[in-house]
């Protein structure tokens, strides 16, 4: 039997049948979660946590990459790992950026930027374990000028977001309460964000949430991403991905239904390339070519 390899990563190396269950199966986060180590308790020191954060951080890129690499051959973090955090030309200096596919002719195609929410709050001085949501305004800031600084100078471009966290940010809450509070971690995490994606098209007023108007790349609003997902991932590495323009659960975790997988991920992410960028025309019959003339 041959040794299983993670989905949607072309370039990964083969993984040992001994660590898998029967039946084997790779889950598209499982070379990254090892790549990174192991991850900190919450009650860490900050170096620690700091330091997973960016080996996950990392890794995660590459594993977006690998998935994206057949549709964007030259993207970058490259299948050897070379070109992580490879920088870009913006209004004042440079952005470096988590994964991206650039055209010598076109500039920045496309851009998925990865953030991740790896430790449950922790306070030093009670030495108690709070929610997950003590640093995700400050995430949605850093996304905030991200956009600006990229789509002032290069509006055609396609920005992605993905926040990773554990499914444990589903699971904590209080149903039984009707303040803020009482709502989930991920309930928090997905209204929080859902203000920064929708860039290039806006609802239509009254109509159902399938109507839109597509405002392309004249859409004024820099400050917004195409699209941001949160990525909810568990040990072994089998993760859904939640657009967070979708209602999510108060409490709980999403539906199945409701989540895409890793490969329906990157589909999605380049029917958004695919619908910003329509360079082929659209042809009518000439004169005294209708069937119905004859």
């Amino acid at each position: 039997m041959t040794s299983p390899r993670v989905v949607g990563m072309a370039h990964a190396e083969p993984v040992s049948d001994a660590l898998f269950e029967s039946p084997l199966v790779a889950y598209p986060l499982q070379r990254a979660l090892r790549a990174a180590g192991a991850r900190p308790e919450a009650d860490s020191e900050r170096d620690a946590k700091k330091n997973y954060a960016q080996r996950l951080s990392n890794q995660l890129a590459q594993t977006v990459a690998d998935g994206l690499r057949p549709l964007y051959p030259d993207i970058t973090p490259t299948a050897s790992g070379a070109g992580q955090e490879a920088a870009v030309d913006v209004a004042k200096g440079r952005k470096r950026l988590d994964v991206k596919a650039v055209d010598p002719t076109l500039g920045l195609i496309m851009c998925v930027s990865i953030k991740t929410y790896s430790f449950q709050d922790y306070s030093p001085k009670s030495g108690r374990l709070g929610r997950w949501t003590k640093n995700i305004v400050r995430n949605d800031h850093e996304l905030r000028g991200e956009a600006m600084v990229l789509h002032q100078r290069q509006p055609y471009s396609v920005l992605v977001a993905v926040m990773f966290e554990p499914y444990a940010t589903c699971d904590d809450g209080d149903p039984s309460k009707s303040s803020d509070v009482g709502k989930s971690s991920f309930a928090h995490h997905v209204t929080t964000l859902s203000k920064r994606t929708g860039r290039g098209k806006r609802p239509v007023l009254g109509g159902s949430d399938r109507l839109w108007v597509d405002l392309g790349a004249e859409d004024t609003r820099y400050d917004l991403f195409e699209k941001v997902f949160i990525g909810l991932y568990d040990a072994d590495g089998i993760c859904r991905f939640f657009d967070v323009e979708q209602s999510p659960p108060r409490n709980g975790r999403p539906p199945e239904s409701q989540t895409l997988s890793f490969d329906e991920f990157i589909e999605a992410v380049h029917a958004e390339v695919e619908r910003r960028n329509r360079f082929a025309p659209t042809w009518s019959e000439p004169e005294g070519d209708d069937p119905g003339d004859d």
